[in-house]
This record gives C-alpha cells, sequence and structure tokens, in this order.
C-alpha cells in the first residue's frame, strides 16, 4: 500500500522484474497529473510498449519515501482481491536488503550487508545484470541454466533454448495463457516436471511452460538456457535481496516440508 502525492492509499504489486513503478490511468486522472515530456518505449515480457511518462511529487510506502520521481503509464495488472494502481518496482529498494516473508505478508527492509533475520538462510549465487534483472541458477534433469526472479510473473516460464537441453519435448501436460503489462496475451506449453531446482530451492512435481517471450532476448538470447520464475514457484518461499551488496538469500525449508 502507498499513497501518492499525499493521496490514497493505493495498492501496488511489488515486482522485483519491474525497473521502476508504473501508475494506471485511473488514477494518474485521479491524480490530475499531466505527461512530463514525449512517450518512450517500455518493455514488458511480451515486448515493447509506448508509455507517457509522468511525475510525481511523492510516492510513500511503509519506511519508504519517493521524491520527484517519474514513472509510466501502464495499465495496471487485475486482481479479483484488490484494485491494483500499478506496479512498485525495484526502485523502491534503494540500496536496502529487502526480506520478503510470506508468512507475515511483508517486505522487511534492513541496513545492507546485514542477513535476513532467523536461521536457515543461504546466501545463493546470482547473475547481477541490473537490480531488476537478477537471475539465480535453474537445474532441470541434467540441464543447467540461469532464472529470473520475478515476482510480477504468475507462471514460470522456460526460453525455448533450456526446454531443449531439458528433453522436454514429450512431457506435455496441456496448454495456458499469460498477458504481460503491454497487453499482448502470449501462449505456451505446460511441462510437468518430476524435480527441479531454482536457487537453493528444490521442488518435486511442478509444472513449467515454454515459450518464445521476447524477454529472453534482453536476457541473452532465445537459445541460451534461461527461464522467469514467477510466483507458481516462488509462492510462500521466503528470500532476500540486498540490492547495495548485490547478493541474495533464500530461505531452505526443513527436510521433509
Amino acid at each position: 500500500m502507498a499513497r501518492v502525492n499525499d493521496a490514497g492509499p493505493f495498492a501496488f504489486v511489488l515486482d522485483t522484474g519491474s525497473s521502476g513503478t508504473t501508475l494506471d490511468d485511473r488514477r494518474i486522472k485521479q491524480l490530475a497529473l499531466e505527461p512530463d515530456g514525449p512517450s518512450e518505449e517500455g518493455q514488458g515480457m511480451g515486448g515493447a510498449i509506448d508509455v507517457r511518462l509522468f511525475r510525481l511529487r511523492t510516492f510513500a510506502a511503509g519506511p519508504l519515501a519517493l521524491h520527484d520521481l517519474v514513472v509510466p503509464g501502464i495499465p495496471a495488472p487485475s486482481l479479483a482481491s484488490h484494485d491494483i494502481a500499478g506496479l512498485a518496482g525495484v526502485d523502491i529498494f534503494g540500496a536496502h536488503l529487502a526480506t520478503w516473508r510470506w508468512d507475515r505478508a511483508c517486505v522487511f527492509l534492513t541496513a545492507s550487508g546485514s542477513q535476513p533475520v532467523g536461521q536457515g538462510w543461504r546466501p545463493v549465487r546470482s547473475r547481477w545484470l541490473k537490480p531488476w534483472k537478477i537471475l539465480l541458477p535453474v537445474r532441470i534433469g541434467k540441464a543447467s541454466g540461469w532464472g529470473l526472479l520475478d515476482t510480477g510473473a504468475q507462471k514460470s516460464i522456460l526460453s525455448p533454448g533450456f526446454a531443449r537441453a531439458a528433453g522436454l519435448g514429450g512431457s506435455i501436460a496441456g496448454a495456458d495463457t499469460i498477458t504481460g503489462v503491454e497487453g499482448r496475451e502470449t501462449r505456451f506449453i505446460v511441462h510437468d516436471l518430476r524435480n527441479a531446482t531454482f536457487g537453493a530451492w528444490q521442488y518435486r512435481n511442478v509444472k513449467i511452460g515454454v515459450a518464445a517471450l521476447p524477454l529472453f532476448d534482453r536476457l541473452g538470447g532465445m537459445d541460451e538456457p534461461l527461464a522467469v520464475i514467477g510466483m507458481d514457484w516462488i509462492a510462500d518461499r521466503p528470500f532476500g535481496i540486498d540490492y547495495g551488496s548485490q547478493s541474495v538469500w533464500q530461505k531452505v525449508r526443513a527436510p521433509g516440508r
């Protein structure tokens, strides 16, 4: 929940895969915002989109307060449970350690360089392309690659190259669709996986999609072993991202859980 220009509070989706905060058209009109310069090109999971930019005086969420920031006007995700005003991107975290605790429905902010509070945390090897492009190791069968940690994605998707390397051609479980912020609907094939790992997390009997998302070209290429790991895999698994030291922590479940 955040207040924008002292109005609200409004509900935003916290999105580790978004470079910046966005605002939908209804809230732009409600706040009587004027465009700040010409339109620019933004990038969603499914491709490019032209966006108008708007300047906010303040954006305040919990202990965080950003001043004089420019945000794109983009349609907000549709959720049955909340009236969503936009995405809260990683720009709001600054250089903090942001620890995601699903059991407390909260993101805890502490100083960079510290460790998440509690037991069971492990530092995880990562490729830090950008603060909103953090890749962790993914292993499916005998194939290894890299996955984008993306709380803004509802489904986890493999690149065609990763699917071929993992030999998923004959394990089709169905089909589904996703829609990115650019509004394009992308159909993907769903596969059943007996086991997989994402960083320090292990999975048994999970599903994964395969699609040629334009996002993969921005991460390294369609033929590379890449993945977007979304909420269907992240679910209630706690993790921490230290935006100051560029490090990632994952909390590992006790054996048998």
